[in-house]
């Protein structure tokens, strides 16, 4: 039951009244709330509004007192208060005795001397006054419409200035195309506290969304190279057409040596010169534009909100929000189409998987950062092909659990979707998920069937998981550690090849380096209008870019490594490093060279398979085995 506001308690009705009255009979008030409010004459309007709160049985416990003629000396002052005249009683001096012997032995709010006094409601003033004060104290109790961030919608974040005290007051942050929100000035902690609250319990709050179409089959399985063939031609051929207009929109700025200016300053904590930066350099760039001019923009964003004090907030703001799978999808479809990378590392993943398990009759993959599960609906499809008949499939999905009252949703859909795979394939399918921190997980939570070939699988996820930088003993080490002791068959990892360091300055301009290179693969080869290109740069690249420049200690999650240190950690962790299987490099190479741009390349050092753009190493491959003890 809501309290009722201040303006409309004249229309209080007797048994409200009575209400009130019983009410302030009791004896429950605890004691927290007494030492919170050790001044004794609030005690009736507290107790007063906790049976309100708490209690659904108010109104049959008022049975009691409704036959009972002495409560009038108790209900005149209601009726004063609403304006009424109270009906005489013939009964009345009858009825105060009865009511006298009810209460005679009421001592039941605690004072601060013996934690008791004895109740006086006959008093018509000491009712009048705590009847007023429970209208002041149930609104502290009520907040504000005004008060509440209610309208988190994908363009805004507001709040209404006109209702806030100027002691939290936070002013509207206005995001740009990018989704980052640009906090223009913050104050307490608390009213970022309520934004992020509500944003991530709005981001929960969604549809169910479709599982499986014909969107997913093309973009999926294996059936949709020839698809895939058609949109790389179209993408080509709309870029080309672009080309001639690339002059108009790149800008003679040199964005790489203002962003850097601009970093250096903030890291001397030179507000005066990194906001005249910031100004100047958001004159030149745009989220629609070149690929420099929209990396430029993140990066502005991120390093306005360092200099502010706003980057921990505003990138939990910006993964929060929800994003539907199918908008994942659209991104998806436009990296494969314009990129093999990714389609390379689930092809080499996928292929020794198939390869290990090749007679088995039942296999057992844990995925650690499942994500959305994309890699593995081509693997049922091969899985239903192999002679012999299919395997029983198990797959464990593991991730980070997601922000809002629903941390394993995007999980469980993952595994309906991948039911429907199997079941469309004929595949035996078992899934379970795991949404928590990946060093939290036992062997127990993993549910390890010796008569499964297991397999350990990790796809450029490993970057997020806390390093040395945490403590000695690395949270990455203890997952590792961990794989080893259930002894898979296989373990496939997949990294983002590249290292930033802990101080800011270095680590600014090698994520400008390494981003640059994305920026250009994705300005070369797709159109700038193109909606999974906004979708990706939105979604998937503008997160980790504004982490990685805005957050430092343990908000700062995006912590990759190369290729060498990965495989200097994984030896000291007891695997030992399988060689390259030519078969499976050569389906690699296939893909690369079936119509993608010359810039791509794959190649192999020290059994890793390493994968760019223009000779810059972006992805690392490689497959490892337990050391036998």
């Amino acid at each position: 039951m809501d309290l009722p506001g201040e303006n409309n308690f004249c229309s209080l009705k007797l048994d409200e009244a009575r209400t009130v009255i019983n009410s302030m009979s009791r004896t429950n008030i605890s004691q927290d709330v007494i030492e919170k409010y050790p001044n004794n004459e609030l005690y009736p309007t507290l107790d007063y509004i906790y049976q309100i709160l708490l209690e659904d049985d108010i109104d049959e416990q008022l049975t009691g007192y409704q036959d009972v003629a002495g409560l009038s000396d108790m209900e005149k002052p209601f009726y004063d208060i609403l304006g009424e005249k109270y009906p005489p009683s013939p009964n009345t001096n009858v009825a105060l005795s009865q009511t006298k012997s009810n209460h005679n032995s009421d001592t039941c709010i605690p004072s601060s001397n013996n934690l008791s006094f004895t109740k006086d409601y006959r008093s018509e003033s000491l009712l009048a006054k705590e009847f007023q004060r429970g209208v002041e104290e149930g609104k502290k109790f009520l907040p504000t419409i005004n008060n509440l961030a209610i309208d988190l919608h994908v363009s805004r974040l507001s709040l209404d200035k006109a209702h806030t005290n100027k002691s939290s007051e936070i002013e509207l942050e206005e995001e740009t195309a990018h989704g980052l929100p640009k906090t223009r000035k913050s104050s307490t902690d608390a009213g970022l506290n309520l934004l992020e609250r509500r944003n991530s319990k709005m981001s929960m709050l969604c549809a169910e969304e479709t599982t499986r179409d014909e969107m997913f089959d093309k973009v999926l399985l294996y059936h949709g190279e020839e698809y895939a063939r058609e949109e790389i031609t179209r993408l080509q051929e709309i870029r080309k057409c672009q080309a001639n207009q690339k002059e108009n929109l790149e800008d003679s700025i040199d964005f790489e040596s203002l962003l850097v200016q601009c970093s250096e300053a903030i890291a001397l904590n030179n507000r005066n010169k990194a906001e005249e930066l910031i100004k100047e350099i958001r004159k030149h760039v745009s989220p629609v534009g070149s690929g420099a001019q929209r990396l430029a923009c993140i990066l502005t964003d991120g390093l306005e909100a360092r200099m502010d004090g706003t980057g921990t907030e505003t990138y939990r703001q910006l993964v929060s929000k929800q994003i539907s799978t199918r908008e994942i999808l659209k991104a998806y479809h436009m990296y494969i189409t314009a990129s093999p990378l990714l389609k390379i590392s689930y092809c080499f993943a996928n292929g020794y998987i198939c390869k290990v398990a090749e007679n088995a009759s039942r296999i057992h993959i844990i995925d650690l950062g499942i994500t959305f599960g994309f890699q593995w609906p081509p693997l049922i499809q091969a899985l239903a092909k192999r002679k012999g008949g299919a395997p029983k499939l198990r797959i464990t999905g593991i991730d980070f659990p997601q922000p809002g009252f629903r941390p394993a949703e995007r999980l469980k859909q993952i595994g309906v979707r991948l039911e429907e795979y199997a079941k469309s394939f004929g595949v035996p399918f078992e899934y379970h998920c795991i949404a928590s921190l990946w060093d939290s997980i036992r062997i127990d939570d993993l549910k390890i069937d010796d008569e499964e070939v297991l397999i350990v699988n990790s796809m450029f996820r490993f970057k997020q998981v806390r390093d040395e930088t945490f403590a000695k003993d690395s949270a990455r080490n203890q997952v590792l550690n961990l794989m080893q002791q259930i002894k898979p068959k296989v373990f496939v990892l997949g990294i983002f090849s590249v290292y930033f360091s802990p101080f800011f300055t270095t680590r600014f301009r090698k994520v400008l380096l390494q981003y640059s290179m994305l920026f250009d693969m994705l300005d070369t080869l797709v159109p700038w209008d193109d909606e999974g290109r906004q979708l990706m740069e939105r979604a998937l690249l503008a997160p980790p870019i504004f982490n990685l420049v805005a957050c430092e200690g343990h908000d700062r999650v995006e912590r990759p490594e190369t290729y060498k240190q990965w495989h200097k950690r994984i030896s000291q962790a007891g695997f030992k490093q399988l060689p390259l299987d030519q078969d499976i490099i050569k389906d690699c190479n296939i893909k690369l060279k079936s119509g993608y741009h010359e810039g791509f390349f794959i190649e192999k050092e020290n059994d890793w398979l390493l994968q760019g753009w223009k000779g810059r190493i972006n992805y690392a491959l490689s497959v490892w085995e337990p050391e036998l003890e």
